[in-house]
């Protein structure tokens, strides 16, 4: 009977962890922005995994599939209060371009962010080359 509960509570578990996985994915046609000069290994010096596979690089992601144009990136940059008025540039991609380099792109809402997200298990010199570079200006 012991065993039998047992089982049972690991294949809630599973269920549940599946579950919650599925809602964390960004739609692969999805926009991703990540700021500064991100096709260069400067940009990515102080990430987990760096200088190799890199691990939770943070980013924003629409919440829909999205074209990559100064305009969508813009007005996805808009919506980080936290943004620092000294990132002059960003970087836009489609999740698609970097899933096919072999990432993953998560959700991962912060209370003032809730574009945030996170871009994980991609080697280096793969996403360097992802981006299209666009212009921040001072608002």
């Amino acid at each position: 009977m012991k065993l039998k509960y047992i089982l049972l509570m690991a294949c809630g578990a599973l269920v549940s962890a599946s579950s919650f996985a599925e809602v964390a994915k960004v739609p692969k046609g999805a926009l991703v922005v990540r700021y500064g000069a991100a096709n260069t290994d400067a940009n990515y010096k102080g990430q987990d995994g760096y200088p190799g596979t890199l691990q939770n690089v943070s980013a924003l992601c629409s919440k829909e599939n999205s074209g990559v144009d100064e305009a969508k990136v813009l007005a996805l940059v808009r919506t980080d209060p936290n943004r620092s008025k000294d990132w002059k540039q960003a970087g836009g991609a489609n999740a698609s371009t970097l899933i096919n380099k072999n990432a993953t792109v998560t959700a991962d809402p912060l209370p003032n962010n809730p574009n945030h997200c996170l871009i994980s298990n991609i080697e280096l010199k793969n996403i360097k080359g992802a981006w299209q570079m666009f212009p921040l200006l001072a608002e």
